[in-house]
């Protein structure tokens, strides 16, 4: 084949520089413009979705901590007022209560026997909703000023825990099992007996074994000589404190730790609290976020036939007796501003005619949650001829 005519048809199948066409500018700035409308798209859509899962991770958040705060007010509630298998709560043994060694969380109450307030079997639920910051810890002293917030009720409840010890060892006592139960020193406990007069006796741990070998009349017993079951006694004071992590210096005690407007990165988180008895003395523990209203009806045992006839936001100083089941609302705020959020002027229903309309740190998600719960042992009572919760 003649070399010339190879290069030649080469040369025709190449094309030469010329031939090449470049992107123009207009091209390149079409181009760029297109991709920016694209990438802005894009930053839209990712932005929305962002915001749209931050406000369902709040709202699930509301779930979660409304759920909580009643769990923890239904289940205390249930419990008010147990005492163990005794019948009556007016048939308590008050001549050798134990002294709570610590700031109790409420004037001792006369007797005869005199008895301290948070040992008031009597009177197993309780509840003050008039007072305010300045006065809280004239009727309450453990409550700081600074952890209460404006309009909270406060809300007594007494009774024994469903911890129970029940291995009597082979003489019948308890004294054993008790002693192996953590802490059993420093608490107080009930033992109950319905065939016994009077029922129920009211001792701290470490007295138990004492009172067992000075006779059995001291202690309560079943099957003729093994002791009761025993029970965990707890009195429990709920109420909203106005920060959830208080990092102040209290007024009366150095060591309490009280809230204050810079906690919580500046934006306080009204918090749902509980004093509780710790080794004797009533110490405050957060349990709840986000709790900012709380609001309570109350179902009356007219007929003592153990069924509420009639509900009452107010219960008169005699109703009392008669209440044997309680309507919880709380009001939850979510921990965290929400952006493009404004409740401004909404108006919340808590029930009984309480309502709460936004009109400060209106950023915020609020939701309301209730439930009615039975005071089961204040039921049983009354609905077995009872006269008293």
């Amino acid at each position: 084949m003649d070399p010339l005519a190879t290069r030649s048809a080469q040369h025709r199948r190449s094309p030469s520089l010329g031939s090449q066409r470049a992107v123009t500018l207009i091209e390149l700035m079409v181009s760029i413009a297109i991709s920016l409308v694209l990438l802005l798209g894009l930053t839209v859509l990712f932005s929305s979705t962002s915001q749209s899962f931050r406000v369902q991770d709040e709202f699930a958040r509301l779930q979660e901590n409304g759920t909580a705060a009643l769990r923890y007010l239904g289940d205390d509630l249930r419990m008010a007022g147990f005492y163990g298998t005794g019948t009556s709560v007016a048939s308590v043994n008050l001549d050798s209560l134990p002294e709570i060694t610590g700031t109790d969380c409420g004037a001792e109450l006369a007797g005869p026997p005199a008895r301290p307030f948070a040992l008031d079997l009597s009177t197993p639920i309780a509840v003050e909703m008039s007072l305010t910051p300045d006065n809280v810890s004239t009727v309450f002293p453990c409550i700081d000023r600074a952890n209460f917030s404006p309009g909270s009720p406060v809300i007594v409840l007494r009774g024994a825990t469903s911890h129970a010890i029940t291995q009597a060892d082979a003489s019948g006592s308890m004294s054993a099992a008790l002693e192996a139960d953590a802490n059993y020193a420093q608490t107080i406990y009930v033992q109950a007996s319905p065939t016994q007069e009077p029922n129920t006796i009211v001792f701290r741990g470490d007295r138990y074994a004492e009172l067992r070998a000075a006779g059995l009349a001291n202690v309560r017993i079943v099957n003729g000589n093994q002791d009761a079951p025993i029970f965990e006694y707890q009195t429990h004071v709920y109420y909203v404190r106005p920060c959830s992590r208080p990092t102040g210096v209290g007024t009366s005690d150095s060591a309490t730790r009280v809230c204050q407007e810079t906690d919580d990165g500046g934006h306080p988180i009204p918090t749902l609290v509980r004093q509780e008895l710790v080794n004797q003395q009533m110490q405050e523990l957060p349990l709840v976020e986000g709790i900012e209203r709380l609001n309570l009806s109350y179902g009356l045992d007219v007929d003592g036939d153990g069924i509420p006839d009639q509900y009452t936001e107010a219960p008169a100083p005699g109703d009392w007796p008669q209440i044997i089941a309680v309507r919880i609302a709380v009001l939850v705020r979510s921990t965290v501003p929400v952006a493009g959020q404004d409740d401004s002027g909404k108006t919340y229903d808590l029930g009984g005619g309480v309502t709460f309309t936004c009109n400060t740190d209106c950023s915020y998600l609020r939701q309301v949650y209730s439930q009615t719960v039975q005071l089961r042992n204040c039921a049983l009572r009354r609905s077995a001829g009872g006269q008293q919760c």
